[in-house]
């Protein structure tokens, strides 16, 4: 049986085919001088924090879409800020840390007039080793498990609201917690 042998692409123009492979290596990120940097004082007594919401969101965002420890997300931000000419202060690794437990981060979505959810539950271990080891030796009475409920919008899958809780608690205790972060 014979197959039909691969087509072969040759390229005539070099110069903006080198220029578009190296167009897909670049990086644009935007950083609004008027964004508030800085934490507003929260009239409340004690240490006021120094960053806003935004900027912890901002350098843990970095973080995670290009997977750096903490510390490297700092340099990286800090690296950011420098080349955008912009005079603010970085936050440190600690504070990230403390902060990413607490943050509230806001869900963007289109707003509709009708809206179907769809709410489903999944473990998340969140301490102990693996499956595999737990199999091989035996479990460990240190492993600890998560739920998170997610409620999602049907024609748009939109995450549109997310709880986390212990592992005990189903979907229906939680109903009204998701439902009341949702805006009608």
């Amino acid at each position: 049986m014979t197959y039909p042998s691969k087509p072969r692409y040759k390229t005539s123009n070099l110069r903006a085919y080198n220029q578009s492979l190296k167009q897909r290596g670049s990086l644009t990120v935007w950083l609004d001088a008027d964004m508030e940097w800085e934490a507003r004082p929260s009239g409340k007594r004690g240490r006021q924090q120094a960053y806003s919401d935004a900027a912890i969101q901002a350098c843990l965002t970095l973080k995670v879409l290009f997977g750096l420890p903490l510390r490297q997300a700092t340099g990286f931000m800090e690296s950011l800020l420098n080349l955008s000419g912009l005079p603010w202060s970085v936050p440190d690794f600690s504070t990230l840390s403390r902060r990413q437990k607490t943050l509230n981060v806001a869900i963007p979505y289109r707003r509709r007039e009708n809206l179907h959810l769809l709410i489903d539950s999944t473990g998340i271990k969140a301490e102990g080793e693996g499956e595999w080891q737990r199999r091989k030796h035996g479990g460990s009475k240190r492993r600890v498990w998560r739920k998170i409920h997610i409620a999602i919008d049907e024609e748009t899958l939109e995450i549109r609201a997310v709880e986390v809780t212990s592992s005990a608690i189903g979907d229906a205790p939680i109903l009204p917690e998701l439902l009341d972060q949702i805006d009608p």
